[in-house]
């Protein structure tokens, strides 16, 4: 697959001038984050806005890449896009009802290198858990009604990533992006999917994900981290295994802190 166009923002698309892989790649853009150049090929991100048929406007992010690769055991060699990766790994989760950014459009360069573009939607409402936790604590210390759903609905999207078999790879709070619309029922969605994958061994999608969230979530009580780890399990109460769980999600946080 050289193009895909999601059916639901075709005409949006169309009407922008943004429907083939040329249009994207050429179109002018400020970078929201500045490229990343390595290994002789570069990735960046820019933030877009369209204009609906009604005139009212929806933002996109637009990442573009050129020779910027990762290998995998399917291509040990020369590698794919990460943006590619990624772009598969959203669809798979939109598969598993995941919350994560709707993809918009992905193009490769159908004339065969490595150039590459990936659009998607903006999670308009929704912010990183580092800044709301960070906003929260800022002005004063929230109570537990406030922290409870949060915390909750970061769990549920924890269990839920994990229940579809995805390691993450990099479950930082500032990839957690959090709708608060609703204060009593939180909407939680993952980004960053580049490093993801499939791993289908449980125990390290859990130690591995959560032993990042642990280590950087900020203002985290232990009480809090324990409501967390309940959510997540499913349990009213930890059980032996559980409490061997968390151990090891604690024990392998505070062995990288010390690196």
């Amino acid at each position: 697959m050289l193009t895909f166009i999601s059916d639901k923002f075709l005409a949006l698309l169309k009407e922008n001038q943004l429907d083939t892989f040329e249009k994207v790649w050429n179109h002018q853009v400020d970078w929201f984050e500045e490229p990343n150049e390595r290994r002789g090929g570069w990735s960046g991100v820019g933030r877009i806005v369209l204009t609906q048929a009604d005139g009212t406007m929806i933002g996109g992010y637009l990442k573009r890449q050129d020779n910027h690769c990762r290998t995998s055991w399917l291509h040990p060699f020369k590698g794919v896009p990460t943006f590619q990766r990624e772009f598969e790994m959203m669809r798979y989760l939109a598969r598993q009802g995941v919350c994560a950014p709707e993809v918009m459009l992905f193009g490769r360069n159908p004339v065969g290198d490595l150039k590459t573009t990936l659009l998607t939607k903006e999670l308009a409402g929704f912010k990183p858990l580092e800044n709301l936790t960070e906003e929260l604590f800022n002005t004063h210390r929230p109570s537990l009604s406030v922290q409870r759903p949060i915390i909750k609905a970061v769990a549920l999207l924890a269990r839920q990533l994990h229940a579809a078999k995805v390691q993450h790879r990099s479950f930082y709070p500032k990839h957690l992006f959090v709708n608060m619309s609703d204060a009593q029922l939180p909407q939680v969605a993952v980004i960053d999917l580049e490093k993801s994958r499939i791993n289908h061994v449980g125990i390290l999608r859990s130690i591995i994900d959560l032993s990042v969230l642990n280590r950087h979530a900020k203002y985290w009580s232990r009480t809090r981290r324990m409501s967390f780890y309940l959510q997540y399990l499913g349990l009213k109460r930890l059980t032996p295994f559980a409490k061997w769980l968390c151990r090891r999600i604690v024990k392998r946080s505070n062995r990288v802190k010390r690196k």
